[in-house]
């Protein structure tokens, strides 16, 4: 009896013209809609259909081969999520394509722009672990505007060493400091609840942790690159490898690179 055919291909979209088939994967054109490859496409290989690797059936060919900012790995296949999802049913194989056909979607807006949408974004390789964690816990705390601006090293009470909230080991310190959150107490409003007895201080101190160990983990990344020698492919408008190898310059992105305000695809 032969294998039945991986939800994988029976779930293909509309947009996915399949060209070939096989037990060792698939090869197809992408021609999403809003995005600048809608009618000329993007030629994409999909092996190991039980847990899905995707990249450009001939890298480079549209996107850059390799690129960390606009998240092509270095065996040059694209890192679509965090985490493989497994095609073990058809509503995997639709969360599966739905997540690629979002992907690609962010390539052409960094195609046009030369950004990806911060949005739809970790860091790369283990930071990208804390940088997850660290927005669910953002969020908890209601901090999602103040914590997306101290990744983006604003001035902020986060990534201040001086409010000393935990020691080097990541433990508790300084507890009859003020809630760095401006927490009051009920009966006396006017004064500020000391971190020891604030409610939110678990959580608090949990965020302060995990950016500090995102903030480790992304900038080994990067050294990591640099040392194997990973160059910038000059795409994008900002990119660390530029500073750390002497990669091309920004004037190598194309001209049809604009603001990002003057492009709006629907994710």
């Amino acid at each position: 009896m032969s294998k039945p055919a991986s939800p994988l291909v029976s779930r293909a979209p509309d947009w996915f013209e399949m060209v070939s088939t096989g037990a060792s994967g698939l090869v197809g054109i992408a021609r999403i809609p809003g995005t600048v490859w809608s009618g000329s496409g993007v030629e994409l290989a999909i092996t190991d259909l039980d847990k899905p690797k995707v990249g450009e059936a001939i890298p480079g060919t549209v996107f850059p081969a390799r690129c960390p900012e606009r998240h092509i790995q270095g065996d040059k296949s694209f890192c679509v999520g965090l985490r493989k999802i497994e095609i073990w049913s058809d509503e995997a194989a639709d969360q599966w394509w739905e997540q690629l056909r979002q992907y690609v979607v962010c390539q052409s807006i960094a195609h046009q722009t030369g950004v990806w949408p911060p949005e739809h974004s970790l860091d790369h390789g283990d930071a990208g672990l804390h940088h997850e964690r660290c927005l669910i816990l953002a969020s908890e705390l209601g901090l999602d505007e103040a914590y997306a601006a101290a990744r983006l090293d604003e001035p902020s009470w986060i990534t201040d060493p001086d409010l000393r909230l935990t020691d080097r080991s990541g433990r508790p310190i300084n507890g009859r400091g003020p809630c760095p959150l401006g927490c009051r107490t009920r009966s006396r409003p006017s004064r500020l609840v000391v971190r020891r007895k604030c409610a939110k201080r678990g959580l608090i101190l949990e965020l302060v942790v995990e950016e500090a160990r995102r903030r480790t983990a992304l900038e080994q990344y990067w050294k990591n690159e640099r040392i194997i020698g990973t160059r910038c492919c000059g795409t994008m408008l900002s990119c660390k490898l530029r500073v750390l190898t002497g990669g091309a310059e920004s004037s190598d992105i194309g001209s049809g690179v604009t603001t990002k305000e003057s492009v709006h695809v629907e994710i």
